[in-house]
């Protein structure tokens, strides 16, 4: 990765952290075997992720009954170790309204540890009905106060390293350079 964007990918986790406090990181793997209820043409199916009161959505992937997704959703979490998850496949309609294939609900236990966990949510149909289709998720803690893995830690003084040797520039009255921004020198 280059420099620009593991500085760009540190202010996302600052400001993600600022704004919502610690968080929880879904990535909507994939979905397997939804059936099309369509009457005509194909489905495009997006998922649709409710956790703890708040809802995000993936983007529609075009003609797939095996949609692979494959996107990191970022939520605020609360301080339980248990919550509940639920997902809805739509399928995008050109137009009107969003047509629902199918949803699930499933438990996550111990997400707000550091600890990776793969979760399958069965899905039912629109009518309640058993299907064979099925959402793949991973669940992550996310970045939470005094939860910085080894990783970040050395990603952040890296970052703060670079941050130090970009000062603004002074063109020297000339100007027409383009101007460098960072952290001033002490």
């Amino acid at each position: 990765m280059g420099k620009s964007s593991d500085r760009a990918r540190h202010k996302a986790k600052d400001v993600t952290h600022q704004i919502f406090g610690p968080t929880c990181k879904i990535v909507v793997k994939k979905a397997t075997n939804l059936k099309n209820k369509l009457k005509f043409g194909t489905i495009d199916p997006y998922c649709e992720v409710t956790f703890e009161n708040h809802t995000k959505k993936t983007k529609a992937k075009e003609d797939a009954k095996n949609p692979e997704w494959n996107e990191e959703l970022l939520f605020p979490r609360a301080n339980t170790e248990s919550v509940k998850v639920q997902v809805k496949v739509y399928h995008e309609e050109s137009l009107g309204k969003d047509k629902l294939l199918a949803y699930g609900t499933g438990t996550i236990n111990g997400y707000s540890r550091s600890d990776w966990h793969d979760v399958e949510i069965k899905l039912i149909d629109a009518k309640q009905r058993a299907t064979d289709g099925v959402v793949s998720l991973g669940v992550g803690g996310g970045a939470g106060a005094g939860e910085a893995d080894q990783d970040d830690e050395q990603g952040d003084e890296e970052y703060e390293d670079e941050e130090e040797e970009m000062v603004e520039e002074d063109a020297g009255g000339g100007g027409g350079g383009a101007a460098k921004y960072g952290k001033k020198k002490k």
